[in-house]
């Protein structure tokens, strides 16, 4: 009797390894490619530029196709003629929409520093050439920015500016994505685009806490018991009321506040003091809460007083102004590193 060979056992179907020519063609290298801009300058040259019909112009050129095999069926001289004459059209609009972008150059102008939740505001200067006006040009951000593209034109060796805005949502510093330069012109028949990768950043600053309370502020009395406290007209020397001070003296917001009655002198003195204490603030706030509180402070206090900022590592003395409220709220956004730390190449 034979000897029966067991049966071979069934191979299993291995995942075929992806063709290398349609993983090149999936991805091109031009999508991942970056141009560092020379001088911070991007020059969209014949290299860059990219062109592609749209749907109006797919659908256009089947129009001129179905007309073309109408003329050939029925021997149509005229229908031969249209479709050649809107053929011609449809290659001078090709080539008007790549014109209206060769050699045009772009820049980054500004970054405006924003607060966290708000967005972000980007500047770029955009700089035609004697090649002629520049009709219809759009710049846009990524689609995950989820931001509306901005549009200009520019007369023939003009100079404008588009302003794009990024949505933000945390603090630190905010790098501008890849920008797409795109134009339909001139019937939107197709799509001429271009990349521009900038080196700006824009500077978030902390989310200011909603209904922060009071500004800490402690008065320092000197041997009369009078404080130097900011008023509604200025800044007024209050003392301790004394019978007899006339009602318009009394101090009745710094009365209610404190709990006890004060009274205006009249003198001028120094402004007061306010420290913006990180220790000082409940334990049960986390650093981001904390931050976002000592940020509302730092803007509500104004020039009416002079507010010095101790942060963890970092203390800013005293002082006022916009210089002064900038440096503070720099802190707040870059901690826990240094005040002060440089900017990113090319921000502003």
């Amino acid at each position: 009797m034979p000897r029966s060979r067991p049966f071979p056992a069934p191979r299993t179907a291995s995942p075929a390894a992806p063709d290398p020519k349609w993983l090149a063609w999936a991805s091109p290298p031009w999508l991942k490619r970056q141009r560092a801009p020379r001088q911070g300058v991007v020059t969209l040259d014949r290299r860059h530029l990219y062109i592609l019909p749209t749907r109006a112009g797919v659908g256009f050129a089947a129009l001129l196709m179905a007309m073309l095999l109408t003329s050939l069926n029925y021997n149509i001289s005229l229908g031969f003629a249209l479709t050649f004459v809107l053929g011609g059209i449809g290659m001078a609009c090709m080539w008007q929409a790549y014109r209206n972008l060769l050699d045009m150059t772009v820049a980054g102008a500004s970054a405006a520093p924003a607060f966290a939740g708000d967005p972000a505001a980007f500047s770029l200067r955009i700089s035609g050439s004697d090649a002629g006006v520049r009709i219809g040009v759009d710049a846009s951000l990524p689609a995950q920015a989820a931001t509306l593209p901005a549009s200009l034109s520019l007369a023939r060796d003009a100079t404008g500016q588009l302003t794009l805005h990024l949505p933000t949502s945390q603090r630190g510093w905010l790098a501008l994505p890849r920008v797409t330069l795109s134009s339909r012109f001139p019937l939107g028949l197709f799509r001429v685009w271009s990349y521009a990768d900038l080196p700006l950043a824009a500077l978030v600053y902390p989310k200011p806490e909603p209904g922060a309370p009071p500004l800490p502020f402690a008065a320092q009395p000197d041997d009369d018991g009078a404080a130097s406290l900011p008023s509604d007209d200025g800044v007024d020397q209050l003392r301790r009321y004394r019978s007899g001070d006339p009602l318009h003296r009394i101090a009745w917001k710094h009365s209610a506040r404190t709990g006890r009655w004060v009274s205006r002198t009249g003198e001028a003195g120094s402004l007061p003091t306010c420290w913006l204490d990180w220790q000082a603030l409940p334990q049960t706030l986390t650093n981001e809460a904390r931050l976002s509180r000592l940020c509302a402070w730092v803007v509500a206090a104004g020039d009416t007083m002079e507010i010095g900022l101790r942060l963890p590592g970092v203390e800013i003395p005293p002082g006022r102004g916009g210089a002064h409220r900038r440096a503070c709220l720099e802190a707040l956004a870059l901690w826990p590193g240094r005040a002060g730390q440089p900017a990113p190449e090319g921000s502003r």
